[in-house]
């Protein structure tokens, strides 16, 4: 009977002893536990990547949290959604998008990235009425985003006009009216959601689509003309491209970070980010065309001098 005792007493100091080393490893972490940053949205955030497949030339990209998971480094955990389902948003995205809020809640995320979340929001088929049905339809991702109750970064919506019709087709781009008075909504609704910050993706897919960027690489300004950081579809970005959007995007992301985090006010190189990405090919590429043009006679690409 002592025995029994004795045994059962030895368990129960293990037990306890069990729960008092738990309670201690537990503490530490709480202690320690990093912000995390989620990533949802649509394909370019997905990473997508042009191909026969899609009938086009192979592509090369990075997805989003790639790109903020090395501008993290140790200071932030960088998480994103199931990528393969980011790119198929467009087939149901009140649906998709509705898995992809309540998978950053799950995450317990404390600033999310949603750059083109919004894009199938206003994009896709419709029927009926446009301006009414696109209204209708951006209001439920207005609504989701919002419902997150964090700080959210989203971008506003670029006229895609212009890309591959494998990829987008005539009908589903807005009006040009339509698109205006979608982005006016957004811009709106966000005065009125402090926790909604819109960076302005319109116009900087305007510069890489249609006007060219000059990068500022440390090594000095370098052209990159009308679509060269876009992929053959004209819709998603390339490597290049996707390093020139987390470069663009850093300085409202950081300012969601607290005062004193090591993040908030962090400003990165785009040379930084072209390491991050893995790009250099792509600016070694701009380089050197670059590089021919400059040597090229003048007035070759127009029949040569006579």
């Amino acid at each position: 009977m002592k025995i029994g005792i004795r045994i059962g007493s030895f368990l129960l100091a293990v037990l306890a002893a069990g729960v008092v080393i738990g309670q201690d490893q537990a503490a530490p972490e709480k202690a320690t536990k990093k912000t995390r940053l989620h990533v949802i949205g649509a394909s370019v955030s997905g990473g997508f990547e042009d191909g026969p497949l899609t009938g086009g030339e192979q592509g090369e990209s990075v997805t989003m949290q790639h790109v903020l998971k090395a501008w993290c480094g140790e200071h932030a955990r960088a998480s994103t959604h199931n990528p393969l389902d980011m790119a198929q948003l467009f087939l149901d995205a009140e649906g998709n998008g509705t898995r992809q809020v309540e998978g950053a809640k799950k995450q317990k995320a404390d600033v999310v990235v949603a750059v083109d979340f919004l894009f199938w929001f206003a994009y896709g088929p419709v029927a009926g009425d446009e301006a009414a049905a696109r209204s209708a339809k951006f209001e439920k991702g207005l609504a989701l985003v919002a419902s997150l109750g964090v700080p959210v970064v989203v971008g506003d919506l670029a006229d895609m006009r212009g890309a591959a019709p494998r990829m987008l087709r005539a009908s589903w781009v807005p009006k040009k009216e339509v698109l205006a008075k979608l982005n006016e909504r957004l811009a709106a609704f966000a005065q009125q959601n402090p926790n909604l910050k819109v960076v302005p993706l319109a116009a900087l897919v305007r510069t890489m689509k249609d006007e060219g960027v000059d990068l500022p690489l440390a090594a000095g300004k370098l052209r990159a003309s009308p679509g060269s950081l876009l992929q053959g579809d004209r819709l998603h970005a390339n490597r290049l491209g996707m390093a020139f959007l987390g470069y663009s995007l850093q300085d409202t992301l950081a300012a969601q970070f607290p005062d004193g985090h090591p993040l908030r006010g962090q400003k990165w190189t785009l040379d930084q980010f072209v390491d991050a990405c893995g790009a250099g090919p792509d600016v070694e590429a701009l380089q050197e065309a670059a590089t021919k043009a400059a040597a090229a006679p003048a007035g070759k690409d127009k029949g040569g001098a006579k």
